[in-house]
């Protein structure tokens, strides 16, 4: 079974709130929501101060999202919005054990719509409501640790 990833409103849009979604290849679907405010204290306070911080709070997004849901999943499909790479290490190192056995790919095509596009728009738009609120201190508990 694969679940597929996708984010509404760019961590590097500081104005804008973001949303990441998941759907797995069964209809059962997950978001998380994090509030813009939120996001340009982070950014602000660790500026400078930590290598590939947008990449980390996208990590950060995707481990929330992703790590209650991951039963029966072999493939994981992110989308084309950070640098894959520094991602997939970045979950990698956070998630370590959880995605043995499962395959980190990015998806292809940026013309036609992710799997999980709609999840993560709904719940930005507030049509849909996020399992989970990130909080400020949600990131950093993780950032100091990746």
């Amino acid at each position: 079974m694969k679940l597929h990833i996708d984010i509404s409103g760019q961590v590097q849009q500081k104005n804008l709130n973001s949303a990441l979604g998941c759907k797995r290849d069964d209809g059962a679907e997950k978001s998380v929501f994090l509030k813009s405010k939120i996001k340009k204290d982070v950014l602000l306070k660790h500026k400078g101060q930590v290598t590939n911080l947008i990449e980390k709070i996208h990590c950060i997004l995707i481990y929330y999202c992703v790590r209650d849901f991951l039963d029966g999943i072999d493939e994981i499909i992110i989308c084309k919005d950070v640098d894959f790479r520094k991602l997939k290490n970045l979950l990698l190192l956070l998630m370590g054990d959880k995605l043995a056995g499962i395959n980190i790919v990015q998806r292809k095509s940026n013309s036609e719509k992710s799997f999980a596009h709609n999840v993560a728009l709904k719940t930005k738009r507030n049509k849909k409501h996020a399992q989970l609120n990130v909080t400020r201190r949600m990131i950093e508990d993780i950032l100091i640790k990746i």
